[in-house]
């Protein structure tokens, strides 16, 4: 899995709910650019993406990882606390879903489980 995330604190999170999931190997990156190089280095069976990167919005990076054929079947789980409006449009641009900030320790485990069992 990877997560495209530049928040220290929001990782530092991802890493411990995951801890409940051993088999699961969790690739980090901190901005846009190197989100989309690890996704297609790494292609992991998920990404969860943040909307507000330094260097690109979750739109931009979901068009990027849609237009490349080795990641475009990907899925791509927003992990925002943006509003309505703004996670519908990233619904449209190609995520699979959304988790709004803050969530629920247990439907996010069980949103992990959906996609990497």
């Amino acid at each position: 899995m990877l997560y495209i995330e530049d928040n220290d604190l929001n990782v530092t999170l991802i890493e411990a709910l995951l801890r409940r999931r051993p088999h699961i190997e969790l690739h980090v990156a901190t901005n846009g650019r190197d989100g989309v190089q690890a996704a297609i280095d790494k292609l992991p069976g998920l990404i969860l993406l943040d909307n507000r990167l330094p260097d690109a919005t979750g739109g931009e990076i979901l068009r990027e990882l849609g237009s490349a054929p080795a990641t475009a079947a990907i899925p791509v789980v927003i992990l925002s606390s943006d509003s309505g409006d703004v996670i519908a449009q990233l619904l449209a641009n190609g995520a699979a879903e959304a988790v709004l900030k803050p969530f629920d320790i247990h439907d996010f485990i069980a949103m992990i489980d959906r996609y990497l069992p």
